[in-house]
């Protein structure tokens, strides 16, 4: 591999990691420093590098860095190095001289600045959803006045914002159109404890967070019923995880279809059991439901 023309996932493929994807400016691979860290080779793609800015971090065993860390930590070979700086040479040039991004109402430009315009949660809404507001505020709820929707962010798993979900009663948008939401998972990137607990709805983490915070337990949100590849790759990087889908038909099935692919974790799988006198979700229900689920979670998955 001699091209200076090469991007970053055939420098890191050249060095011997194994690449398993990449999307927009994201490349997702097995953790090439697993080894050095847990004294074992990583069983899962748990490993994401942001192509723009080289910074990269494994969910697994917590192991992070620039890009000339890894390159130092994989070869002292000289061509390798060329191509790294070739890369970086190259992808300077390219931000140099790229035209502007123009945007439409349906596309709207993503970065913090222009999330940040969205209002604040008004507080009927904090007060009819039960959340607490300075909880709301560190996972970035807001308002959008216009729609009468409540917005939150789609976040990387490395922090990066890729958009934003819009939704009130039977109406959901995910902005910019098309925005990549599979490879990653609603509170992932401030999620660090052994034990998650994986639900539909990104408010339904709110919610969870709202009676349970500053306990060694995270909650994630996987945005919808369907819970990709990847994003059960993500869970890897816990302990534990508890699935708590929703008490509906969407969620008791994707919940059946889970239990035969699930990965293995060190503390196991724990399942939610609604009680028959449960709302549908964790975001419907009373602090005291919401306590009593999590003390009554099992290893065996009924209805």
């Amino acid at each position: 591999m001699t091209t200076r023309k090469a991007d970053l996932a055939e420098v890191l493929e050249g060095l011997g990691v194994d690449v398993h994807k990449t999307h927009g400016d994201e490349i997702n691979a097995r953790c090439p420093v697993h080894y050095k860290v847990k004294g074992r080779e990583s069983g899962g793609y748990t490993w994401y590098m942001n192509s723009e800015t080289g910074l990269w971090h494994c969910f697994t065993c917590g192991a992070r860095g620039n890009l000339s860390m890894i390159v130092s930590e994989l070869t002292d070979d000289l061509g390798a190095l060329w191509n790294v700086q070739s890369y970086l040479i190259n992808q300077g040039l390219r931000r140099l001289t790229a035209e502007e991004a123009v945007y439409d109402d349906h596309d709207p430009e993503v970065d913090w600045v222009t999330y940040s315009k969205f209002a604040p949660l008004p507080q009927s809404i904090i007060e009819f959803r039960e959340f607490d507001p300075d909880v709301a505020n560190r996972f970035g709820v807001k308002w959008d006045t216009d729609k009468k929707a409540t917005v939150v962010p789609i976040v990387s798993p490395l922090g990066e914002l890729r958009g934003w979900q819009s939704k009130k009663t039977g109406w959901v948008r995910n902005l910019p159109e098309g925005v990549n939401k599979a490879t990653t998972l609603f509170g992932i990137e401030r999620a660090f404890s052994e034990t998650v607990v994986l639900v539909e709805s990104p408010l339904d983490v709110v919610r969870f967070h709202s009676v349970y915070e500053g306990i060694d337990i995270n909650c994630v949100s996987s945005f919808g019923a369907n819970v990709s590849y990847e994003q059960l790759q993500l869970t890897q990087r816990f302990s534990r995880l508890i699935i708590a889908m929703d008490n509906d038909k969407a969620g008791r099935k994707e919940t059946e279809r889970l239990i035969p692919v699930l990965p293995s974790y060190r503390k196991g799988v724990r399942y939610w059991h609604y009680a028959p006198d449960d709302p549908k979700d964790i975001g419907e229900m009373t602090d005291w439901q919401i306590i009593k689920g999590l003390t009554g979670v099992s290893s065996v998955y009924h209805q």
